[in-house]
């Protein structure tokens, strides 16, 4: 019996250890589950915090990546558009993220004036994703381009693995 009970406790400590939690938030709200958030709340950057594999020494890297998953259509495909990408987040991070900004801050009101965003394919509302992802080696070079044919084959293109979590938001554009 004592033997399960320390057996518990040292799974539920390791659990604990290598978990990763992303928190994306606009000022007090709390972006998740594809609840909507204002267009006015989204014109600065949200502060972003993970936390994640604890403080074990390894030198893991994470990354997190905004996007538009269906920011255009042209010839009956769909375009996501990377809005903002923190890269070479250290493993053991807590709090407002430290990394490198490989992609800058482009609010979906587009208050960015130096990169146009893409017409939007006549919706209203759009849904946009942070999704959370380990990286395979630190990143250091920004995209050619922001529309991208899928956010899947970037992400496998910067050699990241597949997504931890993601959280989302939907915003109305007009």
């Amino acid at each position: 019996m004592a033997t399960s009970v320390v057996f518990c406790f040292v799974l539920c400590f390791f659990l604990i250890q290598v978990s990763v939690g992303l928190l994306v938030q606009y000022g007090s709200t709390t972006v998740g589950n594809g609840n909507f958030v204002s267009l006015s709340s989204t014109d600065s950057a949200p502060t972003v915090d993970i936390e994640g594999f604890g403080k074990n020494g390894t030198t893991r890297l994470f990354s997190v990546v905004m996007a538009d998953q269906k920011a255009l259509v042209a010839s009956n495909k769909v375009y996501p558009y990377i809005n903002f990408w923190i890269a070479n987040i250290p493993a053991g991070s807590t709090g407002a993220v430290k990394g490198s900004i490989l992609e800058p801050y482009v609010s979906p009101s587009n208050t960015s004036k130096n990169i146009p965003y893409p017409n939007p394919f006549n919706a209203r509302n759009h849904t946009y994703d942070f999704v959370l992802v380990l990286q395979r080696n630190p990143l250091v070079k920004p995209m050619d381009s922001r529309l991208v044919n899928s956010l899947a084959d970037i992400i496998q293109q910067y050699h990241c693995g597949s997504p931890l979590q993601t959280v989302s938001f939907t915003t109305s554009l007009y």
